[in-house]
Order: C-alpha cells, then structure tokens, then sequence
C-alpha cells in the first residue's frame, strides 16, 4: 500500500500537469484566456458572480394625487396687541405684502397709559442717578456713611430696571416710545400674501383678537395620497414634478400610517421655489422623478464587486468566465465605488453586461495565471 503523502503528491503532479499543458497551448494560440477546467478553478479557490440589471429606483414614473396647503411654520396671524378700536385695515385678502408693511391701524387708550408709564420711569431713574451722583460726591469726602450710598446705588438700579422693563413691553408691539401716541400699526414681519382679514373698522377688539391672517412666502406644502404598496417604494427626498411648475417639489414625509376612509398613505411634499404655480386648496397631480443619478445617464451598465477588478499596465480588467475557462476582459469604470468594505460595489460603463459570470474570489490565482502567459504587469 502506498504512502497517503506519496498519492496526494501524484495527484498534485497531474492537475499541475494539466495546467501547464492547458497553459503552453494558449501560448502558441495568442489567446487571452486562463484554459481551468471547473476542478482546477475551485481548487484555486475561484468563486464567480452573474452580472444583474442595475436596480431601477422603483417609484420613478409614479403618478399622485394631492392638493396645495399652506404648512403651520408658514402660517403667521396678526392680533390685537393691546385692548382698542380698528381705526383702519390697509390690506385686503389675496394681496401680497412686503417686509414691515403696515396692514392695520388700531387707537388704543391702554397704549397711551404704557407711554406715560414709561416716561414716568424715565423720570425717576434721572432723579435716582442725580442722587446717587451727588451720594458718590459726599462719600468721597467722608460726608455720609457707606450705608447711604448702598441705598442710593440700589434705587438707582432698581429705577434703571423699571425702564428697561417698560421700554421693552413697547417695542414688542412696535412701538418706540418716543413722545405719547395712541395709534398702533400692525405690521407684517416678513413677506406674505394676506389669507383672511378678521376685523373692520370701528370694531373693538381686546389684546390678542386675530386682525388679518397671513401666508409667508416661499413655502407650501403639497398633500398627496399613496396606496401602501406605492408608499413603500417612496423614499423622504424624492423629487416631484407637478403640472404648471418648473420648479420640482421634495418628498419631506410619509406619514406611518393609513387613512381609515379609504386606507390610503399620506405623503407630504414642500415646494419652496420663488415661482407662482401654485395656489392654495389647488388639486394636483405630481410625477416622482428618477433619482439624479438615473435622470443624467450617469451610469445605466451594471456593477461589480471592487474586488473583481484587477489592474494591468495602467487598464482595468476582469475575469469574465466562459466555456473554455475565463477571459482577462478590459472594462471602463463609472465613477468611484458605491458602498463600503466588502458591500462596494463598482459600476463599470462599458466591457461588460447583464449575464456575465465575473470572478469576485481566487483573484490573485487568476491574475498570476494570466501574466505567467509571458506578460508583464504589476501587482493589483
């Protein structure tokens, strides 16, 4: 009986017989192929993967109904700050208005009592710093006690506070204090389009009372209705192509769950281009978009792992398999590698196409093989 090294060493001999022979006879053919029968692939550890269409974003083309509304952070409402009459509204629904124009005009007798308030204070804080002016002196000379000027320098603070405090309930409601004024002018803070006007002239209103509804400029939001199955293939940041506008609108949110009427999925749109296509409560159709990468024909090929490509004297190749063995095939790359570690994968815009079986293990085995045909190379 033989020994167990002796007859694996002889099996050895005729698969690496077989290979050179496989090897030499592609020599004088000229032919660019690695002849391996399947036995000798897996044992050179060669694994391979068949080439798939690259994946199609599956909500492209997909067409939604909605209607235009206006979002809450784009709702502003103009109220009564102070009890008073409507002496004038300046505005009226559908106009648009810009930043710090007035929309109404109120008379205000509480307003007046601020301001005199105000003056009041200012007053005494000039009388608690005269004094405190004149304390500092007479401590300086040794005239009064330390404890005098502690109590001039606390009523002067105190007296200073009172204005800040009184100065500062006026400018929150526009005003700056300046002299005694009845009239408040409500004012827009930003610009917007007028929605609703609440009050008319001569009405009384108290502090707080709404006096006109605005819209902010600049952002709506667009309501639409999904079924389930058309939900799951929609993506936050898909763009929208709506009829009427050029501008596209982005997909911001799909609401986690479904209307009990009619079990549809509410997805939200915003539209925040300066462009006038939209009016509010307006029905809509909108179209999801191919992702930009698709839209531009960046890359349409298919895609391999990173770890299938091989370099050669400054080319890139892969190892396509075919009946005979497999090919040392040239390939022109799309861009950089998608994804990360053993997941990258690289897309490849010309060389080779859906169906090819590629070699993605055994790499180094199939790159020495093909330059041990007498080319010369570098290592990948």
């Amino acid at each position: 009986m033989q020994p167990f090294f002796l007859h694996t060493a002889r099996r050895d001999w005729r698969a690496l017989s077989c290979f050179f022979l496989a090897t030499l006879a592609m020599a004088a053919e000229g032919a660019p192929l690695i002849a391996w029968t399947p036995a000798q692939a897996e044992a050179a550890g060669v694994r391979t993967l068949t080439l798939a269409a690259a994946p199609v974003q599956p909500s492209a083309g997909l067409v939604l109904q909605g209607q235009v509304e206006l979002p809450p952070q784009a709702t502003e409402l103009l109220s009564a700050p102070l009890a008073g009459v409507v002496q004038q509204v300046l505005v009226a629904p559908g106009e648009r208005m810009k930043a710090g124009q007035s929309v109404a005009r109120l008379l205000s007798p509480e307003l007046l009592a601020w301001q005199r308030e105000l003056a009041q204070a200012q007053s005494q804080a000039r009388l608690t710093a005269s004094k405190l002016a004149r304390d500092t002196q007479l401590h300086a000379e040794g005239i009064i006690p330390a404890q005098r000027l502690q109590d001039s320098r606390a009523q002067d603070e105190q007296a200073q506070l009172a204005v800040q405090e009184r100065r500062q309930a006026l400018q929150s409601i526009g005003q700056a204090g300046g002299g005694l004024q009845p009239q408040v002018l409500l004012r827009a803070t930003a610009p917007a389009t007028v929605l609703e006007v609440s009050a008319v002239p001569g009405q009384r209103l108290d502090a707080g009372m709404p006096v006109v509804k605005l819209a902010r400029s600049g952002r709506l939001a667009i309501v639409l209705q999904a079924t389930p199955e058309q939900a799951r293939s929609l993506r936050v940041g898909d763009a929208l192509a709506l009829q009427g506008c050029q501008a596209p609108a982005k997909l911001a949110a799909i609401v986690p769950q479904v209307l009990g009427a009619n079990q549809a999925v509410q997805v939200r749109a915003d539209f925040t281009a300066a462009e006038d296509c939209l009016r509010l409560q307006q029905v809509v159709q909108a179209t999801v978009l191919p992702a930009p990468g698709a839209a531009n024909g960046a890359h349409t090929g298919p895609s391999v792992p990173v770890q299938a490509v091989v370099r050669q004297d400054g080319k890139a190749y892969v190892f396509v398999r075919s009946a005979q063995g497999f090919v040392p095939t040239p390939v022109v790359l799309d861009g950089a590698a998608q994804g990360a570690g053993q997941q990258a994968m690289q897309p490849v815009r010309s060389g080779l196409k859906v169906g090819d079986e590629v070699a993605v293990g055994g790499i180094a085995a199939l790159k020495g093989a093909w330059l041990g045909l007498g080319q010369e190379g570098t290592a990948p």
